[in-house]
């Protein structure tokens, strides 16, 4: 007999974690060969938890009207659950100023022990959020947009195996060594967006990504600041503050905000 949490993640390794085609195959109750979806554990490199277990974070289903069916991950799944810790999502620009770098920098370092930085692991801001946080010895949890045992871009591998290796977390919603596909990079951002109590913007100068991730963070009713940039400066960021987000430029001004919130996974 096969059990529904086996059968979710089969589909979404035979669907390499791509969500309508995970939808609809089981809408459509497709046959499956039975001794296949048993062995499912044999073809996966990584642990998993499903839509129908226990520890399947509830704010995706109260949240998304697309939760991950399968959240494959790496490291200290706790990060996800555990009340003690608050978890602070930042995204920003892969191509990062001086300016921006040395401002997510300074926020992390004046942020307690018991936060978690959440971010996708993409070249720039992402890549700065998850290093300080580990040069501070905090949390971190990196959300990618390719194969969990894919990281992409490869030059953050070694930034990979230190997040897992200092008790952090990796996740994906893509199986094993899953291609990078532009289109995944966008739809995971809504599991950061979701996954923290608050976003930060770190910097940003178009609408592209970023924007994204506020349109998701704001559709889970989760605040989001921006760090604000000099006059005459072409930023996103302070179009953001204009339009209400927060204006973030120290840790403090987070850690007010979120003791001000209250929500639970």
């Amino acid at each position: 007999m096969i059990n529904g949490r086996e059968l979710i993640a089969y589909v979404s390794f035979y669907n390499e974690g791509r969500w309508e085609d995970i939808y609809d195959f089981i809408k459509q109750k497709k046959a499956v060969d039975k001794d296949e979806v048993k062995d499912i554990s044999n073809k996966l490199n990584s642990e998993y938890i499903t839509l129908l277990d226990e520890k399947y974070p509830n704010v995706f289903k109260k949240k998304l009207s697309k939760p991950p069916f399968t959240l494959f991950y790496k490291g200290d799944y706790s990060l996800i659950l555990d009340s003690k810790y608050k978890r602070l999502s930042i995204v920003g620009s892969r191509k990062a100023t001086k300016y921006g770098i040395e401002a997510v920098k300074k926020i992390i370092r004046e942020l307690p022990s018991n936060y978690v930085i959440i971010s996708g692991l993409a070249y720039g801001i992402d890549s700065i959020a998850h290093q300080t946080a580990l040069e501070c010895g905090l949390k971190t949890i990196a959300v990618l947009g390719s194969g969990i045992n894919s990281p992409y871009p490869e030059v953050n591998l070694s930034l990979y195996n230190d997040i897992v290796a200092n008790g952090g977390l990796i996740i994906s919603e893509y199986p094993n060594l899953t291609k990078p596909q532009k289109e995944n990079f966008i739809f995971r951002n809504r599991i950061i967006a979701c996954l923290g109590d608050f976003l930060l913007v770190g910097e940003a100068y178009e609408r592209s990504g970023t924007s994204t991730t506020i349109s998701y963070a704001l559709q889970c009713g989760n605040n989001v600041g921006c760090i604000p940039y000099p006059i005459g400066t072409n930023s996103m960021c302070n179009t953001y503050i204009k339009e209400g987000a927060y204006l973030i430029d120290s840790g403090k001004e987070i850690i007010n905000i979120m003791n001000n919130e209250s929500g639970s996974y």
